[in-house]
């Protein structure tokens, strides 16, 4: 692979190993180059007419497995233009990346907003803002955007799409399952001492999702959960673009390493994940529960969990590896239930906290999900109190309705960049549809702050953060922080 190709690949985001030169066969020829098998490679220009003869061939379905594959609204018109610009990337990818960096300058050199016909520069960013002056911020970075990053995602993750037709000898990682471990996947609630926590002892978790993206927000959340020292930390899934072994290390394992000094941390599965088949995720597990010098032990042996005291019970599912946004297999749904029920049959009662990936429902959408439909057994028993998840990206307080008697909450704003005009037209959405009573419930909260409460720097993204949820004697309390450590809003449920 020559100079001017590796230049493209890590100019549109790749971070990952690039193939083994060429070697001679035994017939004298020379064989292709050899990417990672159990890793996803990226676009290349083979790939890309596979994907130019199914658009051609198969235009709607194709379009919207792009779409479905990314899971954000993005126009079919900024996907064929991303197509045809990855076509002149491989015809000169020489030219097209020194065309690209003039472009991007230039955009950068006249970023502002016009004022009454005046000019008004991109302000500064204000120093209370730089919480930690080792992590530059980036405003005008767009990377992972899916409008702006359009060609970004088509070089890093599209092979996911057509793997079949692309890749067909590719691998599943093994998925391990609860009856193979002594622990059962079942884990004691315990304090910062190892020691089983007592009923009446609070627990902090922290809990945020869609955070794998090494962006500057990204890091600074990890750094503030780490500053508020929660006992756990747990990540409800997606490392972008595609779960890759590269992407794991710079943008899940190096942020997080000061989380995990102090706090029992989980991270779960979800379909970013599963674009490299999970090889990097389940590897990631292995690696932290390797004992490492001044790191808290580390529990978690699988990618669904259940971790408990006399009081609560929070219990993670895997909603991605045998079906993306699903949960149908027998032995998963049994263990599931088992634990649900297993809470609600203790003396005194747990409060049973779900956590997954996916959603049972969508901000601005009427139905409820597959997922829901999964579990809807489980959710007409009341089994279930508290349920959180991520994939979707914006972050909402929901209130109980009569087909969801539970409290959720998406948080999934950890870092995937999000536009904010989506998520105003999203709430304005959801409020018609709760109006017609259809069993969605409303919204208790909606984050819609900007990412930067500054005028004329990036106002059209949306905030980031997380949430700390406190176990305590009489009751959860959730407090939801920002990307910059601002309290975003709080709630208190007392225990019944």
């Amino acid at each position: 692979m020559n100079e001017d190709l590796k230049n493209l690949y890590r100019e549109l985001g790749y971070t990952g190993a690039f193939p083994q030169p060429r070697s001679e066969t035994r017939g004298g020829e020379m064989a292709p180059p050899q990417w990672d098998p159990k890793e996803l490679a990226p676009l290349d220009k083979a790939g890309l007419e596979i994907i130019e003869t199914l658009l051609k061939d198969h235009p709607a379905e194709t379009l919207a497995q792009l779409k479905a594959a990314n899971n954000y609204p993005v126009e079919d018109k900024i996907i064929l233009e991303a197509i045809q610009d990855a076509r002149r990337a491989f015809d000169s990818p020489g030219k097209f990346v020194e065309e690209r960096r003039t472009r991007q300058a230039a955009e950068k050199a006249t970023s502002g907003r016009r004022t009454r016909g005046l000019f008004v520069p991109t302000p500064k960013i204000p120093d209370e803002f730089i919480l930690y002056p080792d992590i530059p911020m980036e405003p005008d970075s767009h990377k992972f955007e899916p409008r702006a990053d359009a060609l970004g995602w088509v070089f890093n993750s599209i092979y996911y799409v057509a793997r079949d037709k692309m890749n067909p000898g590719y691998l599943k990682a093994k998925f391990p399952l609860h009856h193979e471990f002594p622990s059962n996947f079942i884990y004691d609630l315990k304090d910062r001492e190892g020691k089983p926590a007592a009923p009446d002892q609070r627990i902090t978790i922290a809990l945020f999702a869609d955070f794998g993206t090494g962006l500057y927000h990204s890091k600074y959340i990890a750094r503030n959960i780490a500053a508020l020292a929660p006992d756990y930390a747990i990540h409800l899934g997606d490392v972008y673009y595609a779960g890759r072994n590269s992407e794991f290390r710079y943008y899940f394992e190096e942020p997080l390493e000061q989380v995990l000094r102090n706090a029992r941390t989980f991270t779960m599965n979800s379909n970013h994940e599963m674009f490299s088949a999970a090889f990097p995720y389940f590897a990631y597990i292995d690696y932290k529960r390797k004992q490492k010098i001044g790191w808290m032990k580390q529990d978690q042996e699988g990618s669904y969990f259940c971790i408990r005291n006399a009081k609560y019970q929070i219990i993670g599912i895997d909603t991605a590896f045998h079906e993306d946004g699903r949960h149908q297999e027998a032995a998963l749904q049994t263990w599931l239930g088992e634990r649900l029920w297993e809470g609600k049959k203790a003396n005194p009662k747990r409060t049973n906290i779900l956590l997954s990936p996916n959603e049972p429902y969508e901000f601005g959408k009427a139905e409820f999900t597959g997922l829901y439909d999964d579990l809807e057994k489980f959710i007409n028993e009341k089994l279930i109190d508290f349920w959180f998840w991520g994939n979707t990206h914006y972050c909402t307080l929901f209130k109980k309705s009569g087909k969801a008697p539970f409290v959720g909450s998406c948080i999934g704003h950890g870092g995937h960049p999000i536009y904010k005009r989506d998520v105003e037209k999203n709430e304005a959405e959801h409020k018609k549809i709760v109006k017609k009573n259809n069993g969605v419930p409303a919204a208790e909260w909606v984050d819609l702050s900007p990412k930067f409460p500054v005028r004329g720097l990036r106002e059209d993204l949306a905030n980031h953060g997380f949430c700390m949820m406190d176990l305590e004697s009489q009751g959860i309390r959730l407090t939801y922080y920002d990307w910059l450590k601002r309290v975003q809003h709080t709630a208190e449920f007392p225990l019944k």
